[in-house]
């Protein structure tokens, strides 16, 4: 009889010496101390370049382990010992270890968060209307597009996901995610908030505006937990938040749980879609088909809604008129490298066309970049980049002319 395969942890240590947190994925037992070329057997993770020799850190200081489903600590006869929440460790006793505790390896203080436990999670909030389904549904093979920047953590999302019989792909940023969300509708979405191109809840809002896939499900899991991140997160259409730590256990449940309520249909009950070419109905009906919404990135709830009946330029403080320029200077163009005259938008025969002005720092389509006075046709929610200011473009295709016609309620 085989064993059940072990879910590894995800555990972060901090000390305010270390420029970054050191992320550890644990399956078994990892050993911590500090380097030293003198001794045969080395620890696990090395402290050493952070000052730990000065703070009385042994070679093999102590260990970090689990047994079932806890995550435990034993001092290893360290020379000078180890405190836990400023408890002295009996040597070679282990001791339960939980998120946000802070050990003292000799003078050394470290904090432990737990960022994946196999089935202690911590915050859980959804849209209002969702209801979890009680047991949990095995995957058929379904695509799970999963938006995390840091390798540990994705590698165990996608272990976790594998092992429940779905398929996965890890991107580390917005840009890469939005690229491989529309060249594969994936049956989920979980999705970080602190990534490194920019803020997760772009590309939610980005997935909520889309035409044709609004409804796709999207788990934010996420230490930045805050009841107004929270909030902000599922006015933006998440349907679940997790905060950090999250447990294996309770993202299976909730992804299995989401992907067949989607499958059978009763999504649009719960999700919120936000509106796209929604603005366009406050326009005149003759006005509506040379119209565009662009969304910047960042400023997403203040659109610029603009009729596009001649060429419109795009840039920064031009002394030209409104009616052909959009003047980006509120949205921190300088900052991000826009130009003056930056870019210039078309519309003929029924289509829009986006053309690069010669800009300094390029404009690009989809994060391909264009080239200086060529026309490139555009798609319904592109993203188009000036420099590094990000913008997606919504505008009325055959399929919403009705829709438009006689506008209703989309939030719901």
């Amino acid at each position: 009889m085989s064993e059940t395969p072990v879910i590894p942890w995800v555990i972060e240590l901090y000390n305010p010496k270390m420029p970054t947190p050191l992320k550890i994925r644990l399956e078994n037992r990892v050993i911590i101390g500090r380097n030293d070329k003198n001794q045969t057997q080395q620890p696990d993770i090395d402290l050493g370049p952070y000052g730990a020799e000065a703070e009385g850190v042994s070679r093999q200081h102590l260990a970090l382990h689990t047994e079932n489903d806890l995550l435990m600590i034993t001092d290893l006869k360290s020379g000078n010992g180890t405190t836990l929440n400023d408890v002295r460790l009996d040597p070679t006793k282990p001791q339960i270890l939980k998120n946000n505790d802070i050990l003292h390896l000799g003078r050394m203080e470290i904090t432990v968060r737990v960022i994946i436990s196999p089935a202690e999670g911590s915050i859980f909030r959804k849209q209002t209307e969702l209801q979890l389904d009680d047991r949990s549904h095995p995957g058929k093979g379904q695509f799970v597009l999963i938006v995390e920047d840091h390798p540990e953590v994705a590698k165990v999302f996608a272990l976790i996901l594998e092992r429940a019989g779905y398929s996965v792909q890890i991107c580390p940023d917005v840009v890469s995610a939005m690229r491989a969300f529309n060249h594969k509708r994936p049956s989920a979405l979980i999705l970080d908030l602190m990534l490194p191109d920019m803020n997760g809840l772009e590309l939610c809002r980005y997935v909520r505006r889309n035409i044709q896939r609004n409804t796709v499900p999207i788990v934010i899991v996420s230490a930045a937990s805050t009841p107004d991140k929270v909030a902000e997160a599922i006015d933006a259409g998440a349907d679940i938040f997790l905060g950090k730590p999250v447990s294996a256990k309770e993202l299976r449940h909730v992804i299995s749980s989401l992907i067949h309520q989607h499958e059978s249909g009763v999504t649009m009950l719960a999700t919120k879609h936000l509106v796209g070419t929604a603005p366009l109905q406050a326009m005149e009906p003759e006005s509506r088909q040379s119209a565009v919404v662009l969304f910047v990135a960042g400023h997403s709830e203040t659109p610029i809604t603009i009729s596009v009946q001649q060429p419109v330029s795009f840039g920064r403080s031009a002394d030209l008129p409104a009616k052909s320029y959009v003047d980006l200077s509120r949205f921190n163009a300088i900052d991000n490298g826009v130009s003056r005259i930056h870019m210039t938008l078309h519309s003929k025969d029924g289509a829009f066309y986006v053309e690069d002005n010669n800009s300094v720092n390029g404009t690009y389509l989809n994060g391909d970049p264009l080239k200086p006075h060529q026309q490139k046709q555009l798609g319904n929610s592109d993203e188009i980049r000036l420099g590094q200011l990000r913008m997606y473009i919504y505008f009325l295709t055959d399929k919403d002319k009705e829709v438009t016609q006689n506008p209703g309620e989309t939030s719901k």
